[in-house]
């Protein structure tokens, strides 16, 4: 009697089972059909605009910061003094090595008066060799004391000119690295200085990329403070060191001066590559998932019924994840249709059907 009822409920689950997978929906999904047009040789890099000219000022002396005179984004004139020190002490050196530089020339004018008088004696033989040779060696000695006491006195003159912190080229002030009354070591930065020239765009590329980039270039700009509005580049400057990093450096430069375009806003950049080795299949990102075995997407393939597809896996190998999509480096061919949304209801091997829109 046991062994009926076992085999009984066996027979019953096992229906139920059936049933189930009967019951399954055959799932509606939205597809996409690859083609020629889903090869593409463009790519998009994250870009920063920065002026043509930029550097970080400081001061050749240290001191108490003063005075800033100019404000954030203020035009300047190139030679205008953007900042300045407190200078008493560098003009109390001035002062003491112009008296040193005075009282040598007097010094000398003294001992060149008496040598030339010497001299004269000695010729009429009214003076000693040892008379002539004295005061000629005071002479040669106040010589050299003024030679030195100018060039301490340009030291010092140079000492209080570095008080002053000069505009290198016509700018303006981008950043403001220290505060007024602050003590500033000689070196540390205190201003960042752009200048009022064109605008360039500095991006990072692959390694799979940078041999294929060229000086010369085009490419193209988009901002998206500034909505509707493209911006051609040319590539200017190419890096062959990473720095450490897995990207290469590329300065890009806007030819034409844009004065909407302004230092250290974000961009993306747009180029295009003739070479094979740059042209991939792209697809949505939401047509790609992602488990432990790796990267893949579903391609649907035709069932024996009418209108449904076998939803089938296929493992692909992804490049860059751009502006339009995932670049299929491997794994997908033009012929193929694949699945573009709900791939976490999706299961090798399952029956799905078409939705058109």
């Amino acid at each position: 009697m046991r062994i009926v009822t076992i085999i009984a409920l066996v027979i019953f689950f096992t229906g139920c089972n059936n049933k189930t997978e009967k019951k399954e929906a055959i799932r509606p999904v939205f597809y996409q059909k690859l083609s020629e047009s889903n090869i593409t040789g463009k790519r998009t890099f994250a870009g920063i605009s920065q002026a043509e000219n930029e550097a970080k000022l400081s001061f050749k002396v240290g001191g108490t910061l003063e005075e800033i005179h100019f404000k954030l984004g203020e035009p300047v004139k190139k030679g205008e003094v953007l900042a300045h020190l407190n200078s008493t002490d560098y003009e109390i050196n001035y002062q003491k090595a112009l008296a040193a530089k005075k009282n040598a020339e007097i010094q000398l004018a003294a001992a060149k008066s008496n040598f030339e008088r010497i001299e004269k004696l000695y010729a009429s033989n009214n003076a000693s060799l040892s008379d002539f040779e004295k005061v000629k060696t005071q002479y040669e000695s106040a010589k050299t004391m003024l030679r030195t006491a100018e060039t301490q006195l340009k030291a010092a003159k140079n000492q209080l000119e570095y008080t002053k912190l000069k505009a290198p080229y016509d700018g303006s002030i981008s950043k403001i690295m220290a505060k007024e009354n602050e003590m500033i070591g000689p070196g540390r930065p205190v201003l960042m200085f752009s200048s009022n020239g064109n605008i360039e765009i500095r991006t990072q590329v692959p390694e799979n990329v940078i041999h294929s980039v060229k000086v010369g270039q085009p490419a193209k700009i988009t901002f998206k403070t500034l909505p509707g509005k493209t911006y051609e580049g040319i590539v200017s400057e190419i890096g062959r060191s990473t720095g450490g990093a897995p990207t290469y450096p590329l300065i890009i430069d806007l030819p034409e001066k844009h004065n909407e375009i302004l230092p250290g806003m974000a961009c993306t950049i747009e180029m295009t590559f003739a070479d094979n080795n740059n042209k991939y299949i792209i697809v949505p990102p939401d047509a790609v998932a992602h488990d432990e075995g790796g990267d893949y997407v579903y391609i649907l393939k035709k069932s024996d019924e009418d209108g449904i597809y076998i939803a089938t896996r296929r493992n692909v190998t992804l490049g860059d994840l751009t502006s339009n999509g995932y670049e299929i480096i491997s794994g997908l061919t033009p012929q193929d249709t694949i699945i573009t949304a709900g791939l976490s209801f999706l299961y090798d091997g399952r029956k799905v059907k078409l939705l058109e829109n």
